[in-house]
């Protein structure tokens, strides 16, 4: 069973300690109407999740050209049975340093002849593809229930840890957010979540995760894995959720965008595509409900 303890205040920063030796400290603040920042560290809760399972992908197809631009730049298309989106690589000589996007929190309608509640995740990581053994990611997840009402919040993840779901920080289906999520090092890292509709951020410092690689980054819609029962959420229907501004920094100062990227179609266990990305730009596509 996973357990949070509340272990210092240290100031206007909140210190947890987590199990496995993860630890993690938080800040936030919102900006009020004035533009004055008011630090509300102590209202914040991070309540655990059991780890989800890591992503189910397929072999990436042969490369397929962008109409109107030519030949010099390839993306691969490849089909995923829980992600949808844009996943792009670097190498273990020029490791990726940060990722950051802005994207609008899920919007959801019921999907028929789907279970209900059901969900949908959009989020920011790095590892998890190519390097399976760690992922460090933050995003925002959305549910919705049978009778139409919706509910969302922010959370991060070092997977295989537990993931943490934020209260403090509030969330509309919707607003746009940002995330930038930062390896420090191989076990340490920086998350910056903003909700940039409402004035909303909050910043958490982490130490002692399992080991990255370091060589992916991901700006993806997740039709998630339920940690408890270990089988996949429902999908829901959203509006299109686009990724805006998105870029990976790596080692060498290299800024990494959606060229060449894989992206990724989501199926379903029967084979229907349900989510399509398409890239519009180099630092811009949108997830497209099917």
């Amino acid at each position: 069973m996973w357990s949070v303890v509340r272990s210092a205040l240290l100031g206007s920063l909140a210190v947890w300690s987590v199990a496995a030796e993860l630890t993690f400290v938080a800040d936030a603040e919102v900006v009020q109407a004035d533009g004055t920042a008011v630090n509300i560290t102590e209202v914040l809760d991070f309540v655990p999740v059991t780890p989800r399972q890591r992503w189910k992908h397929r072999s990436p197809q042969q490369p397929t050209t962008i109409p109107g631009r030519g030949t010099r730049r390839r993306d691969t298309v490849s089909y995923s049975g829980n992600w949808c989106g844009a996943s792009q690589h670097s190498t273990s000589t020029d490791q990726i340093m940060s990722s950051f996007s802005y994207f609008t929190a899920p919007n959801l309608r019921l999907r028929p002849k789907t279970a209900q509640p059901q969900y949908a995740a959009a989020w920011v990581g790095i590892d998890g593809a190519s390097c399976s053994q760690a992922l460090l990611q933050a995003g925002v997840t959305t549910v919705l229930n049978s009778n139409g009402q919706q509910s969302a919040w922010a959370w991060w993840q070092w997977f295989p840890e537990a993931s943490f779901q934020i209260k403090g920080i509030p969330v509309k289906p919707g607003d746009w957010m940002s995330v930038n999520v930062t390896a420090t090092t191989a076990t340490q890292g920086k998350i910056v979540i903003q909700n940039v509709q409402q004035g909303y951020a909050i910043t958490l410092t982490v130490n002692n995760g399992p080991k990255l690689c370091r060589v992916d980054t991901e700006w993806i819609v997740e039709d998630f894995y339920d940690g408890d029962d270990g089988k996949q959420v429902p999908f829901a229907a959203f509006s299109d959720i686009w990724f805006v501004d998105g870029v990976a920094k790596t080692q060498k100062g290299r800024n990494i965008g959606f060229d060449g990227a894989a992206m990724v179609q989501l199926q379903n266990a029967n084979g229907t595509l349900v989510c399509q990305s398409q890239k519009y730009d180099n630092s811009n596509f949108v997830a497209i409900s099917s």
